[in-house]
């Protein structure tokens, strides 16, 4: 049930509530936190086929306004709701089955009360369908990545509170506590506190104008940068070394990388603003700061890939196969986006889908492949079975890498091709039109890939749920040249 020798259990701290020789075995813990896991999982898989559906269909207004012409369905209300329903739906959920999985493991100890947790997913859930719904019918409000009305945030925060409340009971704090856990950890109290801070400082009208617009630009931007990356990277950090059987490449740069990260990635979110009415040094600032988290982006993908150097089991794993790819896309992506933060670029490409390309090269080709290695990862584990098919699983990948990387790729390139036509004085508006649709089509055609590939993902990870898999024992690898 593992693709790499399990690790001997580590002793607890000293001082810990839980002596060594009591500490429950990993099934014992899996156990104890299956349900909630499998449960944040299931409505993760929900969200993502909802927001790929709503996604196609935003797709195709792009270059068929006239399309399915209902009120509910503009592309006004269809763009935000899917965007939503993929961040908050697809992303958190998952992370958060992540999150409860790993700290669990990681403290060596089966936390009672799991029912907190299932009730916070519950609430979660309940929030985010409310803002998706809300949405479509034209209820939202006026800031990019924000769109859901206050009463679903607030039930949002309600549910996160709860599994924030499990993990705080679950945590050991280890005298030297791992990369993984620092990342996590390290996501989890951002998303608790800029959650509330940011809803709470924009619904109470205690800031107004263009400090409202910064605000809620920073409390979007730190869902992505500093809850759902953060929460992946420690997954990579906690999956590379567990696979593999190689111990970090270097313990010391990972931690250094972890707090440079921070550093830098709460000072980010001017960068949309940029151009607007805010202080040129703030919009300077921000850019400077995209630019250095490249630095501990980039690093931590050496250090991920350098660990997975040399592995026997890096080619046929596809836990690892998903990760070190994800992770890969996101060093690429990082690049993109600290070259798109620099004002000769973007003044170019800021009224074009150049950052919207950039965001999804993030979420769909980096963070969602990274989810997907770490629940194929998670899953035989939690179910006493290995995944029912290899030919599932290497399908899974190339239509979701392909499918992701194209759909980003063409929104950049139009974005490119749109920002040198607005450059050039002698173009006019409808070519500059012309040039950006040329790579709608493109774009549209990366979602058919999607649908397949996350739904031939969906029918497999319900057969895992159920038990209906290959019998515990050898993995399912997927082939290899070498036959390894």
């Amino acid at each position: 049930m593992t693709e790499a020798p399990l690790l001997k259990a580590q002793p607890l701290a000293p001082g810990s509530a839980v002596l060594p020789d009591q500490a429950p075995s990993r099934s014992v813990i899996d156990a104890a936190v299956r349900p909630v896991v499998v449960g944040f999982f299931l409505t993760s898989l929900a969200w993502l086929l909802v927001s790929t559906v709503l996604g196609a269909l935003t797709a195709l207004k792009l270059h068929m306004p006239g399309l399915l012409n209902f009120p509910f369905l503009t592309f006004g209300r269809l763009a935000p709701a899917a965007e939503g329903a993929f961040i908050y739906g697809w992303c958190s959920c998952a992370c958060m089955g992540v999150t409860i999985w790993s700290v669990a493991r990681l403290s060596g100890r089966a936390s009672p009360g799991t029912a907190i947790a299932s009730f916070g997913s519950v609430l979660w859930n309940g929030g985010v369908l409310i803002g998706v719904v809300s949405t479509l019918l034209g209820n939202l409000r006026p800031f990019n990545g924000l769109e859901f009305p206050l009463a679903s945030f607030i039930v949002m925060f309600a549910g996160f509170a709860l599994v924030s409340v499990w993990l705080a009971l679950t945590y050991q704090s280890l005298a030297k506590p791992s990369i993984s856990v620092m990342f996590i950890v390290g996501g989890v109290a951002w998303l608790a506190w800029s959650l509330l801070t940011g809803n709470l400082l924009i619904a109470s009208h205690s800031v107004s104008g263009v400090v409202q617009q910064i605000v809620a630009s920073w409390t979007a931007t730190g869902v992505l940068w500093l809850w759902i990356v953060p929460v992946v990277l420690g997954a990579a950090y906690l999956i590379v070394p567990k696979v593999t059987g190689h111990p970090i490449y270097s313990g010391p740069l990972g931690r250094a990388f972890f707090w440079m990260y921070f550093l830098t990635a709460g000072l980010i979110s001017v960068t949309r603003l940029s151009g607007g009415p805010i202080p040129l040094w703030l919009s300077s600032l921000s850019a400077a700061a995209s630019l250095l988290l490249v630095v501990p982006i980039l690093g931590s993908v050496y250090n991920l890939l350098a660990t997975a150097k040399g592995s026997e089991v890096a080619a046929a794993s596809p836990s690892l196969r998903f990760v070190l790819f994800g992770v890969s896309v996101l060093g690429v992506a990082s690049i993109v986006f600290a070259a798109g933060a620099l004002h000769s670029i973007d003044y170019s490409v800021h009224f074009t889908l150049f950052d919207t390309g950039v965001r999804a090269l993030i979420v769909r080709g980096a963070v969602s492949m990274i989810l997907f290695g770490s629940i194929y990862y998670i899953m035989p584990r939690l179910s006493g079975c290995e995944w029912l098919s290899s030919s599932l699983i290497s399908f899974h990948f190339i239509t979701a890498a392909y499918g992701a990387c194209m759909g980003a790729g063409m929104l950049i390139l139009s974005g490119l091709a749109a920002g040198s036509a607005l450059s050039d004085s002698d173009s006019t508006f409808s070519q500059v039109l012309d040039l950006g649709s040329s790579y709608y089509w493109g774009h549209t055609l990366s979602f058919a890939l999607l649908l397949l590939g996350y739904g031939s993902f969906a029918l497999h990870f319900l057969l895992m749920a159920v038990r209906i898999g290959q019998p515990a024992g050898e993995p399912t690898l997927l082939p290899t040249q070498h036959g390894h």
